[in-house]
């Protein structure tokens, strides 16, 4: 005799054995016991989801010999002959290749016999969406009262395609899909009985790949026993299904955590070298993130996936927060949808990598990356012990030694106590030496920390929130001579803070800002200021590591409970002390040869720093 497929040969032949569908074998089986059986159905669900063999196990649950039973018994005439096919009573129909109206309306015409060896003539359509709008038609009369001795069974994947004249006509049953769980447990069933040795991870991953369709998994374990008869492992599955292996996901996903576009395109090249599908890398990425969030999110039930058990997976959710999880997410959504319809599927997920990984300033990988470490850092910042303050006392001079009451010392001890007061003393001219080597320059006239504390104390987020999303206001507002000029240069800064009439502003060096704050600009700089903004407004402009280093210190502060917070003086080596630059004069020349020039050439004149 041929090989049966697996499939065929563990069909369900009663409702106990239907796996995943409770609620329908329920519902029916009450049905069938109580005699209130519908004269039409409508099984809907996605494939591979028991609709064809519910349907048969309820024709021979109703023809059966010992009828109303709530399960067919599979021993009398009437259910063996159901099951082998010999009685005819039970017609199953492909509407796919018999969906005009002259095969619906031979049905209608035989409908009226009655059945030749059981109780019920029961009729299967299979695939009821693809008849035809003049086929339906034709079925809706005999659908709504046929004869009392037939009953419709109409099975769909896609109900709604069918017209709302066929659904009031049919009692309409939900298939879902089998979850993980349930497929397993078949599954197992099925290897036991035939002595198939394969890693549980193989048999996961077989229910995983099936999407729900328990026909789909079980096919699946057949074609991967006649790949590996011996011995299934993990990869016997992902060769045969096209999916990817776990360490190849990891090293991609860490490749892409890591932003290293390099690494990871390599990978994906790797993979489709192997023979592995655009389309399939991308989507094993898309789930492979997915367990990532539902662990993060969720935890370990006793029904998690045995991903969640593999030590690599648990370090790479530890390295990715939440929010850089759903922008990878979003991307390769898009992308798998963008693949669909694509002749070069790889440029779209090569695209992908890049996007996920790019460093440059601006970009949104960039942005969630630095928001990241910003995050880290405040949170050591909290947990971080206060540093204790340690008292060094002075070691007493040799006069004081010999006549203080409270020293009683040997003279090895007070040579010794000598010799150290000697070496601290050569410790403290040296650093003396330093400081006339390369003393700071007092910038405290310029930069001055009260006017820092003025605006972070008195912090207004909206207007910094008004102020940045319309800074480009200044050179649109200040569009010739100098002001344009300087408002552009300032307009290269970013505001970090205002308190409505005060602002802080900061720049990538420290020269911009010595020039900035340089009497004879500032002016110049607050009128481009209230030009594109309506008001009078003054500033400071501060280096970023600087600013950085102020706002680590007033947030410490803040989180002690100190309001009305007083900082540290700025020191910064690069800055210097402006206030006493005089430079109007060259300004105001500047100024007139520009004004000159306008006059002469008028829009033609472009100002270059």
């Amino acid at each position: 005799m041929s090989y049966r497929a697996l499939y065929r040969t563990y069909r369900p032949i009663d409702f106990t054995e239907v796996a995943g569908q409770k609620h329908i074998t329920t519902t029916l089986q009450n049905a069938l016991q109580n005699n209130k059986v519908a004269h039409a159905y409508l099984f809907s669900g996605p494939r591979g989801t028991g609709k064809t063999s519910i349907a048969k196990i309820f024709a021979k649950a109703i023809n059966c010999e010992h009828a109303p039973v709530a399960n067919p018994c599979n021993k009398c005439n009437n259910c063996i002959g159901i099951q082998d096919g010999s009685i005819t009573d039970i017609i199953e129909i492909d509407a796919a290749s018999n969906n005009g109206v002259d095969e619906i309306r031979e049905i209608r015409d035989k409908v009226k016999y009655l059945p030749g060896y059981v109780k019920y003539k029961v009729y299967i359509v299979d695939e009821v969406h693809m008849l035809s709008t003049g086929a339906f038609n034709a079925l809706l009369k005999t659908l709504e009262e046929p004869p009392q001795h037939v009953i419709f069974i109409l099975c769909t994947t896609e109900p709604q395609k069918i017209p709302l004249t066929i659904h009031s006509r049919c009692q309409r049953f939900d298939f879902k899909s089998i979850t993980v769980e349930d497929m397993m447990q078949k599954l197992q069933e099925i290897i036991g009985k035939e002595e198939i040795k394969i890693d549980i991870d193989a048999m996961e991953q077989i229910a995983i790949f099936a999407e729900g369709g328990l026909r789909d998994a079980i096919s699946l374990l057949d074609q991967v026993h006649a790949y590996s008869p011996e011995y299934i492992k993990l990869e016997d599955v992902n060769q045969i299904c096209g999916a990817i292996s776990l360490e190849k996901q990891i090293e991609m996903v860490k490749a892409i955590i890591e932003m290293n576009s390099t690494k990871a395109i390599q990978a994906m090249n790797d993979l489709i070298v192997e023979g592995k599908e655009v389309h399939k890398i991308a989507f094993n990425l898309l789930d492979f993130l997915r367990n990532i969030l539902m662990y993060k999110n969720v935890g370990v039930s006793e029904h998690s996936n045995s991903l969640y058990t593999n030590e690599q997976f648990l370090q790479l959710t530890k390295m990715v927060s939440n929010r850089r999880i759903f922008f990878y997410i979003e991307i390769l959504t898009k992308t798998i949808n963008e693949i669909k319809w694509s002749n070069s599927p790889k440029l779209f997920l090569e695209l992908a990598f890049i996007k996920m990984t790019d460093t440059e300033t601006t970009s949104d990988a960039k942005v969630i990356d630095d928001l990241e470490k910003l995050s880290e850092r405040i949170k050591t910042l909290e947990t971080m012990e206060p540093t204790p303050i340690k008292v060094i006392e002075e070691p007493l001079a040799e006069a004081e030694i010999a006549i203080h009451p409270a020293v009683q010392t040997s003279e090895p001890e007070k040579q010794k106590q000598l010799f150290d007061l000697r070496v601290t003393d050569e410790t403290k001219q040296e650093r003396e030496a330093k400081k006339v080597e390369k003393p700071l320059s007092d910038s405290s006239n310029t930069y001055k920390i009260e006017f820092v504390e003025e605006v972070l104390n008195n912090g207004n987020r909206d207007d910094k929130i008004y102020l940045t999303n319309n800074w480009g206001r200044l050179s649109k507002f200040n569009n010739s001579g100098l002001r344009h000029q300087y408002a552009a240069q300032f307009e290269s800064g970013s505001v970090k803070a205002s308190s409505y009439e005060r602002i802080i502003v900061t720049f990538s060096s420290a020269g911009i800002c010595n020039q900035m704050m340089k009497p004879s600009i500032k002016p110049i700089v607050r009128e481009a200021l209230h030009k594109a903004f309506d008001r009078n407004i003054d500033y400071i402009a501060l280096p970023e590591n600087i600013f950085d280093d102020i706002t680590d210190e007033f947030a410490l502060q803040w989180r002690q409970g100190k309001r009305d917070i007083k900082l540290s003086p700025i020191v910064c080596e690069d800055l210097r002390d402006v206030s006493q630059d005089n430079t109007e004069e060259e300004v105001e020349k500047e100024e007139k040869i520009v004004t000159d020039a306008v006059n002469i050439f008028g829009d033609l004149v472009k100002v270059k720093k």
